[in-house]
């Protein structure tokens, strides 16, 4: 799996946020994985047709974090819970922004960088299908500022 890494990855914009940090605390290898939505952005795609629970945005964010748990395990990185303010100092805050989070254990670097393409991949597939059912989605993923400028296009 290679040697543990003591990195940090993110990529953001004004619609979402994926933050992965080393643990504070924990052993070399173990990371705090911070997901997060602004709903409030994503309201013009819904057309403010769903509630808050069926929202495409806070349904899909919450998907996220069991779909990592499942691609953790694919490549033998244990997830785990963390506490629910786990990533109260380095998430989003104000209005709009919701959150899950993840710990992961023996995590190698390798991982870390294809865990954050599949979180940001995962999480904007799952919104803009419900919201976009139409649009073809690029394959590879762009910055964190082209995406924004992307979804602000639709």
């Amino acid at each position: 799996m290679g040697g543990p890494s003591r990195s940090s990855h993110e990529y953001r914009n004004d619609f979402l946020s994926v933050m992965i940090r080393p643990a504070a605390g924990e052993r070399a290898g173990a990371f705090l994985c911070c997901f997060s939505i602004n709903i409030s952005r994503f309201t013009p795609l819904s057309r403010g047709s769903f509630g808050i629970c069926s929202n495409p945005a806070f349904k899909g964010l919450q998907l996220l974090r069991a779909d990592v748990s499942a691609f953790a395990r694919e490549k033998s990185v244990t997830p785990k819970s963390a506490g629910e303010k786990a990533c109260a100092d380095i998430s989003p805050r104000g209005h709009g922004w919701y959150h899950e989070n993840l710990l992961i254990e023996n995590a190698s670097e390798t991982f870390l960088q294809e865990l954050l393409r599949f979180s940001v991949t995962s999480l904007v597939r799952k919104v803009l299908m419900v919201c976009r059912p139409d649009l073809e989605l690029p394959d590879e993923l762009p910055d964190a500022q082209a995406l924004q400028k992307y979804i602000e296009s639709l």
